[in-house]
């Protein structure tokens, strides 16, 4: 039985679902950060909720009953898909979605075995805070239902949910503004494309592009709705201008292999069109 108090829902939210309606008035005292930044975003002018996020069905592993409501902690791709199908199922495609993969193979021996011993739940902190923050963890669920600690909170965008899907869209659309021009922006790519073994954030930062950035941030109209490089901005390219942004001439994509040339993690770098033309598949790359 759930022992917790009934909310009484506060007026104001008579747009909203009658769940997210009940959520909103217990947190907005409870976790005011939280409902700030959700009053900030574009889902709160969608009338998009907590429940309409976080609702969950019985019999998924990670549901728990919260003041009267079956929900879950996590969201995940699939949960995003309700409203953003193409998107997902984009993200679905790409590289980001397997990058969770590499926990527990031969690349990842030296965090597992080399930089640490096992104390977190079985798990070297150095994976959990260095390698699964970034590619993902494989999100364990207790007996009670709680979630394992060694395993979440994580937000690696190859993170591997308890409902079977791969991903985590707040890896890059933080939660809860979500906001498009927050992932636009370098350093939200820079917070894992960085290091000795994948240094992209500093080869950008250290390039003409990466300078013309910061020096004329103020000209990138990062909040336009459409963002098109040549229309609503010129000073700078970033990271999604080339990978994932709209162009006059391409759509927008989440599938960041979808223009990538060369293949440059090999130890031979290679093209990417050149392996699949051996596959029989046709490539247009655009760079």
């Amino acid at each position: 039985m759930n022992k917790e108090e009934p909310v009484k829902i506060l007026s104001g939210f008579n747009q909203l679902s009658r769940e997210s309606a009940t959520c909103m008035s217990c947190h907005r005292e409870k976790t005011p950060g939280i409902y700030d930044q959700w009053g900030h975003s574009k889902h709160f002018s969608a009338n998009v909720g907590c429940y309409e996020c976080h609702k969950a069905d019985r019999s998924e592993k990670d549901a728990i009953m919260h003041k009267d409501f079956v929900i879950s902690v996590i969201v995940s791709p699939k949960d995003c898909a309700q409203c953003h199908k193409s998107e997902v199922e984009e993200f679905d495609r790409s590289h980001h979605a397997t990058a969770g993969d590499i926990l527990g193979s031969l690349d990842n021996v030296l965090a597992e075995v080399v930089e640490g011993a096992p104390t977190l739940s079985g798990t070297s902190p150095i994976t959990a805070m260095g390698c699964a923050a970034c590619h993902g963890s494989i999100v364990r669920v207790n007996s009670d239902g709680s979630l394992d600690k060694s395993s979440w909170p994580n937000t690696g965008i190859g993170r591997i949910n308890p409902d079977g899907s791969k991903g985590a869209c707040t890896a890059c659309h933080l939660r809860h503004n979500f906001s498009a021009a927050q992932a636009r922006e370098p350093n939200a790519c820079g917070r894992c494309h960085l290091g000795p073994d994948h240094p992209q954030k500093e080869i950008y930062e250290e390039s003409a592009h990466g300078i013309a950035f910061r020096a004329h941030k103020d000209k990138m109209n990062l909040d336009s709705g459409k963002w098109i490089v040549g229309e609503d901005y010129t000073a700078a390219p970033t990271c999604a201008t080339c990978h994932m942004s709209r162009t006059k001439d391409l759509p927008v994509t989440h599938d960041i292999g979808d223009r990538i040339a060369w293949n440059l993690r090999a130890p031979v770098s290679a093209k990417v069109d050149s392996k699949a033309i051996e596959k029989g598949k046709k490539v247009k790359p655009w760079l």
